[in-house]
């Protein structure tokens, strides 16, 4: 436990360190997948994000369809494209396309204690919509995410309650894209339900922490609230664990 508390304050220190500016964020998101010939999985994802409790007029539409393809029984490869429409200011819209192509590999799993570290080679093509200019950049993304089971042995029982505890950190590779967060870190802390295998709920609350030039300072730290509804269409159960990854 002790330890536990040590890594959460030392995260907690690293993402706050230096920041001057901060935000308030609500995400909703709904989630529909589909499971099938036990190693593949087709998910979309649709969010809306908006500036809470705040006279910014921030807000962001997205879709992201997303598929995953266990070849190995450790491994899962990760392929994705968020597609998203963001009003940005008044007078400043954008529209960025992200495919990326990721790993995730199970250091614990089908156990009450599920962990994991998943890597990501991201692309994102973003357009000034007002200027009619598009850019391009390159960024990894690296997390290691523990969900913690706590009322069952693992996280395949209805009626189950579990914890969610991750930690993120985004890079640019070449160059940033103009008024877009060039690197980024992220922890997040939540709880999940799961009513039975078709319906499950996660509330998360993420403590997010930008900075504007590559090089620079972390000068941003947003506090998030995100609702999550994930529907699974597949009757049948899939065998290996499905992700609770954004």
């Amino acid at each position: 436990m002790m330890i536990r508390l040590v890594c959460a304050a030392s995260t907690l220190g690293l993402l706050t360190r230096e920041t001057k500016a901060q935000g308030q964020q609500l995400w909703l998101d709904y989630q529909v997948d589909y499971p099938f010939a036990n190693q593949y999985l087709f998910e979309v994802t649709t969010s809306y994000q908006t500036n809470a409790w705040s006279s910014n007029d921030w807000r962001n539409y997205s879709i992201t369809p997303t598929f995953e393809w266990q070849r190995f029984e450790f491994l899962d490869f990760l392929f994705n494209v968020p597609i998203a429409y963001t009003v940005q200011t008044e007078d400043f819209n954008s529209f960025e396309l992200d495919p990326s192509v990721g790993v995730r590999y199970h250091i614990t799993q089908n156990k009450r204690i599920t962990s994991r570290l998943i890597f990501k080679l991201e692309e994102r093509v973003f357009r000034d919509i007002e200027q009619d200019e598009w850019e391009t950049s390159n960024r990894m993304r690296l997390k290691g995410e523990i969900l913690i089971s706590l009322n069952g042995p693992n996280l395949f029982q209805d009626n189950l309650w579990w914890t969610i505890l991750d930690y993120e950190e985004f890079f640019v590779t070449d160059q940033q894209v103009d008024e877009r967060f060039a690197n980024r870190r992220r922890g997040r802390l939540g709880l999940g339900y799961r009513l039975d295998y078709r319906n499950r709920f996660e509330l998360i609350y993420t403590l997010q922490s930008s900075r504007d030039e590559i090089g620079g300072d972390y000068s941003r730290l947003d506090n998030v609230l995100q609702l999550r509804y994930k529907m699974f269409l597949n009757p049948s159960k899939p065998k290996v664990p499905s992700s609770t990854d954004n």
